[in-house]
């Protein structure tokens, strides 16, 4: 499932994929709705870990357990990359992926994640059918999950205005998906 959020950490496009794990419309998801089917334990967790990557615009990665439809827990891995401005580096939001794990963590087991870094879902996660831009999004997330800023400022700065463009195409598809525009 991919999704973009503003630099406030508001939704602004989520695939249709949550509403068929987790039930919740993506009307209800919107804003920082889709913190009501994070698994109780795990929400106060997933809350900070994100306010955190929201408030410093970095990278993050979070595994953590959503409440599927029958209220039972599933394992997630969730993460996602800042989107910035071309011409200023202003941070935009975050283009981002869950994805289901076939295993969660040992039993008894919480939340846990890291503000930095970003690391892509398992290849097997991705290959569910989605729509053009989310599949191009998955892409970009890939590879900017593989790649280690510095290494190539060239790289660095052609990956992070493919994380802009397609943030902003998933956005423009976000009306007829149940999400409307916050201004």
């Amino acid at each position: 499932m991919i999704f973009t959020t503003d630099a406030a950490g508001k939704l602004s496009y989520l695939s249709e994929g949550w509403t068929e794990v987790t039930g919740q419309t993506l009307a209800d998801a919107v804003d920082y709705g889709w913190i009501d089917v994070v698994w109780p334990d795990d929400r106060e967790i997933v809350r900070h870990l994100v306010g955190d990557a929201i408030a410093e615009g970095r990278a993050f990665s979070v595994t953590y357990r959503l409440l599927d439809t029958d209220g039972r827990a599933k394992w997630v891995c969730a993460g996602a990359v800042p989107s910035c401005a071309p011409r200023d580096r202003s941070f935009l939001g975050f283009l981002g992926t869950v994805c289901e794990v076939s295993a969660g963590p040992a039993p008894g087991k919480r939340a846990s994640g890291f503000v930095g870094r970003f690391i892509p879902p398992p290849e097997s996660a991705a290959r569910r059918v989605r729509p053009g831009h989310e599949v191009a999004a998955g892409h970009i997330l890939r590879a900017r999950g593989l790649t280690t800023q510095g290494g190539s400022p060239a790289a660095d700065r052609a990956l992070d205005l493919a994380v802009c463009e397609i943030s902003r195409q998933l956005i423009r598809t976000r009306s007829h998906r149940g999400i409307r525009p916050n201004h």
